[in-house]
């Protein structure tokens, strides 16, 4: 798959009469093999690291290694800090231009991860402020078609069409947004690495690698031939949000493999399998620069 410089203007308007200066998507965080050590840096990984629901989990509840085939890809890795959340981040960066293009589903993935850095207060429901967006672009696989399963590709298609779906309830059946089925796979591959203390640990054992759905707390945004999912940790509850500032300091310490899967609800749709899968390497968001908003020139 060949990348071509997208030839696209230098900034783009937005509608608080502000400019925002545009980078090419991927240039602010390098890749490395995964077989090496580098720091702030990026990887691919095998998409058969990640264990999710098995063939038979609606009956024995096991969980088993993915397949080895991804939908999308990883071509580079943003880390970019803000005053505010920067909601639909791709319109603000330059987006290659593939030669792989599907009619069925858009050819590149944007994952734009919205971490804050301002400490959180239970009394006190603010969710905007100064933060990280570390943005994760993939693009879709070459066998996307052959290797997928129909199944993985039609719910694929429902969310992105934001469809609903009726799901069994009592007293009665409702109806729910097919996107509330995506689910954050995220893992420290280098616990021993960070010198946690004895309580630090047993929690990180307890919870490293558990996958969680990402809603409410996730927005989707589509544009030109991509699909952007941001994933709001501003939301997210007062204690989950307690726990993850006590680890903040320690991110850039941290070997971090994430991904992305649809859970399978119905055996039809099991075993899952995986959207999208990345490894980031020891990321230290302090050496990344503010995304700044500038003010727009004065027509002549």
């Amino acid at each position: 798959m060949v990348f071509q410089p997208n030839p696209l203007q230098v900034q783009v308007q937005i509608p608080s009469k502000m400019q925002i200066q545009r980078s090419t998507a991927g240039s602010q965080v390098p890749f490395c093999q995964v077989d090496r050590k580098m720091l702030n840096s990026w990887s691919h990984i095998e998409p058969q690291t990640f264990r999710v629901r098995g063939k038979n989990y609606l009956r024995d509840k096991k969980k088993e290694h993915a397949s080895n085939n991804a939908a999308y890809y990883p071509f580079g890795v943003d880390v970019f800090l803000s005053k505010r959340k920067i909601d639909h981040i791709a319109r603000f960066v330059e987006l290659p231009i593939v030669d792989f293009y599907s009619a069925e589903v858009p050819s590149i993935l944007v994952v734009n991860v919205q971490i804050p850095l301002y400490p959180a207060s239970f009394f006190k429901s603010e969710i905007d402020g100064e933060g990280i967006s570390f943005v994760l672009y993939f693009k879709l696989s070459d066998d996307y078609s052959k290797k997928l399963s129909s199944q993985f590709q039609d719910n694929w298609r429902r969310i992105l069409d934001d469809e609903l779906e009726n799901v069994k309830g009592f007293p009665i059946d409702t109806l729910v947004p097919c996107r509330e089925r995506l689910k954050i796979l995220g893992r420290i591959v280098n616990i021993d690495d960070l010198q946690l203390s004895v309580p630090e640990r047993k929690l990180m054992h307890a919870y490293n690698g558990k996958p969680v759905l990402s809603r409410p707390q996730h927005e989707f945004y589509q544009g030109e031939n991509y699909i952007e999912i941001d994933l709001d940790m501003h939301s997210f509850s007062f204690i989950s949000r307690k726990g993850f500032e006590a680890f903040n300091d320690r991110l850039k310490d941290c070997i971090l493999d994430f991904g992305l899967t649809i859970q399978g609800n119905r055996t039809e749709e099991l075993p899952e399998e995986i959207l999208c899968c990345v490894r980031l390497n020891c990321i230290d968001y302090m050496n990344y620069h503010t995304l700044e908003l500038i003010p727009e020139s004065p027509s002549h």
